[in-house]
């Protein structure tokens, strides 16, 4: 992560927002793996690439997982302060190099082999919840098998940072063009899964799970919160994340192409859970510094403040390069890294962006 700046920055001095009118985008592509990202060494400080953070929070400490960043299913890190971050520890003293929070994907997935011999998969925005005294549950997409269909799994672990396990047979849910970015939540007692259902459009959608979140309540189906329609979202809706705060419903969201500065966050307000949802405005756009921020999912800290985790590309340097190249230069590697936004609450319940990161 990025450090934090030593000043109060408002949203004018540091995000400014993105031309209207621009090009529409297309739904994001499997994306290529990141060259040149930093390596993700275990027990120690990161401030690499990590797209489409979740962070959630136990006692004092926070933990943070990521899109597949190094050939890991699941990478983890953890923080006290949410602005120093470090990799979690090796599993063990035999593999010193493996600190992969779920050493293993589902055993449906499609797997890639690294040089070593290792074998991984295309892990994509994860969502980890704590449902009882020693129980987490962390919530994937991965590429199935066969069809490489986008769906999502469910793993279990003891720990918040793993070993997370993924015992499942089949997919949880895959769609007709595949499902991504899940994100696990309880509102007001009811634990849900909101998630991204591929298509033209796109929609954002959420259901009732059981309360071992072991699948989808007996009887329950999806309901569509929203579907790309805004001229700043181009085609593309993703990574739905809901929180309530102070009495209010938000659903945090992104939009456009992912790997384009006209990536940005939104949200609505939502009447319930499953809806409806009314658009307010956009959070974080394309500014000064940071661009393309999205991947974003609100989690409260240890004072009840809502904070937004989210990833960014540096201005200038956007999009994952497609050769070595840009080592020898002094932009360096384009990555997506982490931040963490401090947000409040204004009149009729709207967002503000107190601080960025």
């Amino acid at each position: 992560m990025a450090r934090r700046t030593g000043r109060l920055l408002t949203c004018g001095a540091l995000l400014a927002l993105v031309v209207a009118g621009q090009p529409a985008a297309t739904a994001r592509p499997e994306r290529p793996a990141p060259v040149g990202s930093d390596a993700f060494t275990p027990a120690q400080p990161y401030r690499g690439d990590f797209p489409d953070p979740t962070v959630w929070r136990v006692g004092g400490r926070f933990y943070a997982a990521a899109t597949t960043v190094s050939a890991l299913n699941l990478p983890v890190l953890t923080s006290t302060d949410l602005r120093t971050w470090t990799t979690r520890p090796a599993n063990d003293s035999a593999t010193p190099w493996l600190n992969d929070a779920m050493p293993a994907p589902a055993s449906w997935a499609r797997t890639q082999v690294t040089s070593g011999g290792r074998a991984w998969a295309a892990t994509w925005a994860p969502s980890v919840l704590r449902i009882s005294t020693g129980t987490f549950v962390a919530a994937y997409s991965v590429p199935r098998a066969g069809d490489g269909r986008r769906c999502i799994s469910l793993a279990r672990s003891a720990a918040p940072m793993g070993p997370y396990v993924d015992a499942t047979t089949g997919p949880q849910t895959c769609g007709p063009a595949g499902v991504i970015d899940p994100q696990l939540f309880v509102d007001r007692g009811q634990m849900w899964m909101a998630y991204k259902m591929e298509g033209a459009p796109d929609r954002l959608l959420v259901r009732k799970m059981n309360k071992y979140a072991t699948g989808f309540a007996v009887g329950s189906r999806n309901h569509t919160l929203l579907t790309a329609s805004a001229s700043w979202e181009g085609t593309v809706v993703e990574n739905p994340a809901m929180i309530r705060h102070r009495k209010r419903l938000y659903l945090i969201y992104s939009g456009h192409g992912y790997g384009t500065a006209k990536y940005a966050t939104g949200y609505a307000v939502c009447r319930t859970v499953t809806g409806p949802c009314v658009r307010r405005t956009r959070l974080l756009v394309t500014g000064r510094y940071l661009a393309g921020p999205g991947g974003a999912t609100p989690f409260l800290d240890v004072g009840g403040q809502l904070r937004l985790a989210y990833h960014a590309w540096p201005v200038g340097n956007v999009g994952y390069p497609s050769s070595t190249s840009c080592l020898t230069t002094t932009k360096g590697c384009a990555q997506r890294r982490l931040y963490v936004a401090t947000l409040g609450v204004g009149k009729r319940g709207n967002l503000l962006v107190r601080r960025y990161f």
